[in-house]
């Protein structure tokens, strides 16, 4: 038995078979072009995170150097001040022994590499003094912090002031007159004190002081 279809419908046929594969292949299109966009978004998405992590950790990395320093010059501008308090221990001393010392011919135009602007006398110094030996630090943490910290001072004599016949029964006036009933003397000793120190980064902080030693 054979049939026989009408020329119409094998063409409906062939024309709904047609445009199924159409649109499935318009559909395979479509999904790719979904895959492919989203490839794109994640990519974008993976840099912008990447991007803001390294910053995220640029930053806590700088945060912590900053911090670092900052202790750092801390403990060089304390250590600076221990010579300080030391070369007025010093002074103090050599007073206490009616001694006033006078400027030797030694000379320092520098000191921890900071220009002192002249060459300067010196009366007395002490040069690359430990932070740890001079302070007798025993503490493991404290001997962390203060480890190859050094101090230096010099002490030098830059005026000396004296007026006589001063005393019981003398008087002052105003200009530069002066009773000389009494007897006696009245002046000071002007030192000035430079201290400085380093760590061992290099890194280093210059104080200076004046004292006033009356006589």
């Amino acid at each position: 038995c054979v049939i026989v279809f009408p020329p119409l419908l094998l063409l409906g046929i062939f024309t709904m078979q047609t445009n199924k594969n159409v649109l499935n292949s318009n559909m395979k299109q479509s999904n790719k072009k979904e895959e492919g966009f989203a490839l794109v978004v994640s990519m974008m998405l993976l840099l912008v995170m990447t991007l803001m992590g390294s910053v995220l950790v640029m930053n806590a990395s700088n945060q912590s150097k900053v911090t670092g320093i900052s202790e750092s010059e801390q403990q060089v501008f304390l250590s600076a001040e221990t010579g300080i308090q030391d070369a007025i221990s010093w002074l103090s001393k050599e007073v206490s022994k009616s001694n006033y010392p006078k400027n030797k011919s030694t000379t320092y135009s520098s000191l921890c590499n900071y220009n002192l602007g002249s060459s300067v006398q010196v009366a007395a110094e002490s040069i690359k003094r430990s932070v740890i030996d001079e302070m007798n630090i025993t503490n493991a943490e404290e001997r962390k912090i203060y480890d190859r910290i050094t101090y230096s001072w010099i002490i030098s004599q830059f005026q000396q002031s004296t007026k006589t016949n001063i005393g019981a029964g003398g008087s002052v006036t105003l200009g530069t007159g002066y009773n000389t009933a009494g007897s006696g003397s009245y002046g000071s000793y002007f030192y000035k004190i430079y201290a400085c120190a380093t760590d061992r980064n290099n890194m280093s902080t210059m104080l200076e002081t004046i004292v006033i030693i009356p006589l």
